[in-house]
């Protein structure tokens, strides 16, 4: 078991042991749904009703032995927006527990289904469509450009369903006040308009 897969498998028991609804996102999602790529740590949006249901998860991971680095708020919702922890135990992985980076944490982990990600090891993962509405909102070419790579590995494999689920999703996010004053529909269609970027029929 190499340490990312090791870090995985504790944070989803801790998770559980606490009582968070959560759901797996970023790169180890998009591993498990569309093609397998090389990811450094754990991203995981959860669902919580506030600030306070929040900070007592942090604290309830922080008495597991977990360490936070850092706490990043959604400054015009003023909302604890994300949580980066280092794995309980050495060496460290970097876990970031999304909790209103999106605005749509609820959907992403009601809708979210349980697949297979490691060998013998299930787990609560979100569905196309709503990682392809993260990553689209996610999405910086100049910073990140595994972002684009991993747009284009989601529609390959996304149904019309699940890009009716991810424009429904973009138009959320926006709607909420969290789409950073960008156009995020408009960019997922620029997107899948162009037949480079996919396989297949949408």
């Amino acid at each position: 078991m190499n340490l990312l897969e090791a870090a995985l498998r504790r944070i989803v028991g801790d998770l559980d042991a606490l009582g968070m609804r959560w759901a797996i996102v970023g790169g180890l999602a998009v591993s498990a749904r569309a093609e397998p790529r090389t990811t450094r740590d754990v991203d995981v949006a959860v669902a919580v009703t506030s600030d306070e249901e929040a900070e007592a998860m942090v604290h309830g991971l922080r008495a597991r032995g977990y360490v936070v680095r850092a706490v990043v708020e959604h400054e015009a919702k003023r909302r604890l927006a994300t949580a980066r922890l280092v794995s309980a135990t050495p060496p460290e992985v970097l876990i970031d527990l999304l909790f209103a980076s999106s605005g749509i944490e609820e959907e992403v982990v009601s809708g979210a289904e349980r697949l297979e990600i490691l060998p013998g090891f299930a787990a609560s993962v979100a569905t196309v469509g709503h990682l392809l509405a993260l990553k689209i909102l996610a999405r910086d070419d100049r910073v990140r450009p595994q972002d684009l790579d991993d747009i284009r590995a989601l529609l390959r494999e996304a149904t019309a369903t699940d890009l009716a689920t991810a424009r429904e999703a973009l138009r959320s996010i926006t709607s909420r006040g969290f789409a950073r004053d960008r156009a995020l529909v408009d960019q997922l269609e620029a997107i899948v308009a162009d037949p480079s970027n996919r396989g297949g029929s949408s």
